[in-house]
């Protein structure tokens, strides 16, 4: 043993990892010529290369058994320095002389005759020094020869001992949470009541602390935000903490952690508490505290769970009078996050937000463009207008693409000769080119009034428009449908229907609600093909004007367990963040055949799951289901229940006198500035024998075989009339069939 092993405590290995380490470190200064390595990471990155087993260890605790080994080695090197300073130099062995070198330096030790020594001739041994109380560093020397000696010999006696090494300090580990203090916040907007309700809450929890205490009132200990993505939950988590003047501690690093997560949530609620009053944070829960089933699921989640639990129960039993801590957590998908994380004592109030409407979007877009210069033919009510399904990031993005217009015009005004070859040179290019075109517009406007060039105009927006994709779009969410009635022909019964079940409640709230019809309905269009089922579910979503998803049966269907009923799940999710909302599944018998027939156990599970969503099990207003099907008999019965899908409509191949008005609605739809005569001369087409049992679709196809007949005779004569004369219409009669081949079958289906 050195002999400074007294004064210094040796290091040890804690587990067999360290010494399999330490062997490992060994073998690779020996294989780089016994160079020694010096920090972590490049023996991290040595072993990681090697084919040794410990290239294959998890990256934490392999870097705190290299940073504990290393450690050692450092000890090892100070006590062999410390050995040699603190034995002299041994003489020459004399002839004869058989005496161990050990003993020869033993007796130097020995205390002869202090006073004749000289100072060269004391032994020097290893100087231990000590933190004094004033800050001070003081020698705290061994009794012994060295202590009685003064002067110059003795201070050159010790000198050596002052070039140790002192022992190397454990790196300290960066902490996994942030603390941050928010002072300025966030310009907010479409939010409606959300902001001023939380702000009101989170004041009372952390400000009136003492209010709760006295009245006896148990405090909230968490709130959840739930919405969409883009809809500001963490901008208002910030805006609340800085309005209402308290830290935010940040714990989603800390969850992200297998490792560490209890120490790590255990250090940042002791600062949270600390700081009380003060908030701790949680973004996207979801994807660290997911429910058990879901695809992220895992078993450091179960553990997540487990140490927030505990946490929050620290917090409850260590809240007094300095304060509160409150828990928030914002999510996407509500519906991913593990169950236990709601209950009772942990994030228990949960709060939608919704997708912003026209009025919330027209607000958002005055502050998103309030440092901007717009021009007066800019009108943001339109623009909100416009952006059905657009959340604040999705705005915030457009306004920078409209913004990017305007940063062009100015660029090409910086050399306006090329500006106007290139304008030249497209208009060349172009057949028919005149200068009431695209292109004299862009010159007018950037040319002729540079001053256009200071301010982002309307068409700027609409081209940023043009080619944006908003976030909500790519998660299922459809634009509100262009189609209205008046591309609807004939289904006056239909359309009547619909207007009573879905677009009166929708636009009437409160006049329904005071016949006590409450209940959004549900229904089921059924009959043969190409009736126009579709087409009547988009005419009533732009009717009232309310969100439309689109539903195709096989989107839901999944075959591992439990994807199915999560994706149903998500589906009404949305649909109640964005209500009023209209869920149209389109051949809704792919999804909901009888469960006593089911070919699969996951179909009988999706059923089962939209029973569940359709009964209300959670709140169901505002969310309006249409579902199209030519196989009633295919959907199960529990679905066809009142509540659910009760209001059925048939929607059958049209009479003679409606395929008049059908006939005439498509050729309206498909030739601006139709003539009436020419709409007067269709009533003998479609009353023709040739079209009995004709349905929507084999007249919008009889259309289309006429009309490609006219292109090709006036494409072979030049002077020829370019209209659908009475002998296309009789070509295509004669080319045409019904596409429905018994349609008595489909009325028995539903019978």
């Amino acid at each position: 043993m050195s002999p400074s092993g007294a004064s210094n405590p040796r290091i040890g290995f804690r587990s067999s990892l360290d010494r399999d380490v330490y062997q490992i470190i060994k073998k690779l200064e020996s294989a780089n010529d016994d160079k020694p390595f010096k920090t972590v990471p490049a023996i991290y990155d040595a072993i990681k290369r090697s084919n040794s087993s410990l290239s294959r260890q998890k990256k934490r605790p392999l870097e705190d058994a290299i940073d504990r080994v290393l450690q050692v080695r450092k000890q090892e090197q100070d006590e062999s320095d410390d050995s040699e300073a603190a034995i002299d130099e041994p003489e020459p062995p004399t002839p004869g002389d058989e005496r161990f070198l050990l003993n020869r330096q033993m007796t130097k030790l020995w205390n002869t005759d202090t006073g004749s020594r000289s100072a060269s001739d004391m032994p020097v041994t290893k100087k231990r020094r000590i933190q004094a109380d004033d800050g001070d560093d003081k020698d705290d020397r061994t009794s012994g020869p060295e202590t009685a000696v003064n002067g110059s010999g003795a201070g050159d006696a010790l000198a050596p001992a002052k070039q140790d090494k002192s022992q190397p300090k454990k790196t300290q580990k960066p902490t996994r949470f942030r603390v941050e203090i928010p002072e300025q916040e966030v310009p907010l907007a479409g939010l409606g009541d959300i902001y001023r309700e939380l702000l009101e809450d989170t004041w009372g929890l952390l400000r009136g602390f003492d209010l709760f205490e006295s009245r006896k009132v148990p405090l909230s200990s968490g709130i959840l935000l739930s919405g969409p993505s883009g809809t500001g939950k963490k901008s208002l988590v910030r805006n609340i903490a800085a309005k209402v003047g308290v830290p935010l501690v940040s714990l989603t690093d800390c969850l992200r952690d297998p490792e560490r997560i209890g120490k790590s949530l255990s250090e940042a609620v002791e600062t949270a508490l600390s700081l009380a009053p003060s908030i701790i944070f949680i973004e996207r829960i979801d994807k660290v505290m997911s429910r058990h089933g879901s695809s992220s699921h895992n078993e450091h989640h179960v553990k997540a769970v487990s140490e927030f639990a505990n946490q929050m129960d620290r917090i409850r039993r260590s809240s007094g009078t300095d304060g509160h801590v409150l828990a928030m957590a914002t999510t996407s998908r509500i519906t991913d996050v593990d169950p236990t994380v709601l209950a009772f004592g942990l994030l228990d109030q949960c709060i939608q937000m919704r997708m912003p409407d026209c009025a919330a979007r027209h607000d958002i877009l005055q502050v998103v463009t309030r440092r901007m210069k717009l021009s007066e033919d800019v009108d943001l009510a339109e623009v909100a207008n416009m952006t059905h399904g657009y959340v604040g990031t999705d705005l915030a993005a457009i306004t920078t693409l409209a913004g990017k217009g305007l940063v062009r015009r100015a660029a090409r005004l910086n050399n306006p000769v090329d500006t106007m070859l290139d304008l030249h040179t497209r208009v060349l290019d172009r057949e028919s080119a005149d200068m009431s075109g695209p292109d004299a517009s862009f010159f007018t406007k950037t040319i002729a009034n540079p001053q256009a060039a200071d301010s982002v105009t309307m068409e700027d927006f609409k081209a940023a428009l043009k080619g944006f994709t908003p976030s909500l779009r790519k998660e299922g969410f459809t634009v509100i449908p262009s189609v209205t009635w008046k591309q609807v022909g004939a289904l006056d019964e239909a359309r009547k229907q619909l207007q009573s079940s879905i677009v009166g409640p929708i636009k009437n709230p409160d006049l329904y609600r005071e016949f006590g019809l409450t209940r959004p309905a549900g229904v089921l269009l059924w009959g043969p093909p190409g009736c126009g089922k579709t087409l009547v579910a988009q005419a009533v979503a732009n009717e009232a004007q309310a969100s439309f998803i689109l539903i195709n049966g096989p989107e839901l269907l999944n075959k591992y367990v439990g994807e199915s009923e999560r994706a149903v799940r998500e589906l009404f999710q949305r649909a109640r963040s964005s209500t009023p909302c209209i869920l149209f599944f389109d051949e809704i018998d792919s999804i909901v055949p009888p469960r006593s027939n089911s070919s699969t156990e996951s179909g009988a599970r999706v059923v089962n799951a939209l029973l569940t969503e359709l009964d209300g099990a959670q709140d169901r207003t505002g969310i309006y289901v249409i579902g199209t099907t030519n196989r009633p008999e295919m959907i199960d019965e529990a679905m066809l229940r009142p509540g659910r899908l009760s209001v059925q409509l048939l929607v059958d191949l049209p009479t003679p006198r409606e395929r008049v008005d059908i006939l005439r609605t498509i050729y309206r739809t498909n030739h601006e500035r139709a003539p009436e005569d020419v709409l007067e001369k269709l009533e003998v087409v479609a009353l023709d024998t040739r079209c009995s049992n004709f349905s929507g679709a084999d007249l919008s196809g009889l259309h289309t075989k006429a009309a490609q007949r006219a292109l090709d005779r006036c494409m072979a004569n030049i002077g020829e009339a370019r209209v659908i004369t009475a002998a296309d219409w009789e070509f295509a009669l004669d080319n045409t069939r019904a596409s429905v081949r018994d349609p008595a079958s489909y009325r028995l289906r539903g019978s």
